[in-house]
C-alpha cells in the first residue's frame, strides 16, 4: 500500500524560503476542495501615517498569515564553536496523529495514501484540532474560523505531480515518494542515510525524516 512521506536533509538546506514561497504561491487565496481553503495571505507593510518620514523611522506591521511549510535556524554551540542548520518544518503526517482524535465528525481524516487532510468544511469551530498538534504546524483562520495545514499537496499528488516544496528546492534537499516501496528512491535514502524524526518519543510516528539535526 502507498503510504507517502518526505526526508529532509537539512545539510543540503540553504535557508534561502524558496519552498515557503511556492507553498504561498500555491495555496494563498486559492480553494482545493475538499482538501484545503485558501490560505490567508502574509502582508507586510508600514504605517502610511508615518510617512513622508526616513525609511528608518517608519513603523512596519504584519498581518500574519499561514506558514505551511516554514524554515528554522537552530544554532547550538558557543564562539567560536558554533553549529547551524537550517530546518524545513511542515505537517508531519503522522501514522498516529493526535490531530485526527481530537477531531470531531471526522473533520481530520487520513487518506489510503496516509496523507493527514483536515475537512475544511467539517473543522469549523473546532480549534482542539491546532492545539491537539505537538509540532505547532497546524493554523487557525480566523476569517473562516477552520484550522489549516499542510496537505503535502494532495491536490497536486491525485494528479501525479509532486509537492510543491519538493519541486522548488533549488538544492533537491526534500525528497518525496513512497515509504512503502523499497525500490522508490525515498526509501533508497532512509536505507543509506543516518535519519532522524522529530519528537519520536511521542510516538506519533512521524512520516518525515531528517538527516543531521543537531
Amino acid at each position: 500500500m502507498t503510504r507517502y512521506g518526505l526526508l529532509i536533509e537539512t545539510d543540503r538546506c540553504l535557508g534561502c524560503d524558496v519552498c515557503v514561497y511556492a507553498c504561498k504561491d500555491e495555496f494563498e487565496g486559492n480553494d482545493y476542495f475538499p482538501y484545503s481553503a485558501a490560505q490567508p495571505e502574509t502582508q507586510y507593510g508600514y504605517s502610511p501615517s508615518d510617512y513622508p518620514e526616513p525609511a528608518a523611522k517608519l513603523t512596519p506591521w504584519i498581518k500574519p498569515g499561514h506558514f505551511w511549510i516554514k524554515t528554522i535556524n537552530i544554532v547550538t554551540g558557543k564562539y567560536p564553536n558554533v553549529k547551524s542548520i537550517y530546518m524545513p518544518l511542515l505537517c508531519m503526517h503522522c501514522d498516529d496523529a493526535p490531530c485526527i482524535k481530537a477531531a470531531k465528525d471526522g473533520a481530520v481524516y487520513r487518506r489510503s495514501d496516509g496523507i493527514i487532510i483536515i475537512d475544511p468544511k467539517k473543522s469549523i469551530n473546532q480549534k482542539q484540532i491546532l492545539e491537539a498538534c505537538p509540532y505547532g504546524v497546524i493554523y487557525w483562520n480566523e476569517e473562516l474560523n477552520i484550522p489549516q495545514k499542510c496537505t503535502l499537496c494532495a491536490h497536486l499528488i491525485d494528479q501525479g505531480k509532486k509537492p510543491k516544496c519538493v519541486e522548488a528546492c533549488p538544492v533537491s534537499a526534500i525528497t518525496f515518494g513512497d515509504l512503502d516501496d523499497p525500490n522508490s528512491y525515498i526509501s533508497y535514502k532512509l536505507k543509506t542515510l543516518q535519519t532522524q524524526q522529530l519528537k519520536p518519543e511521542l510516538g506519533t510516528k512521524p512520516k518525515v525524516y531528517y538527516t543531521k539535526l543537531l
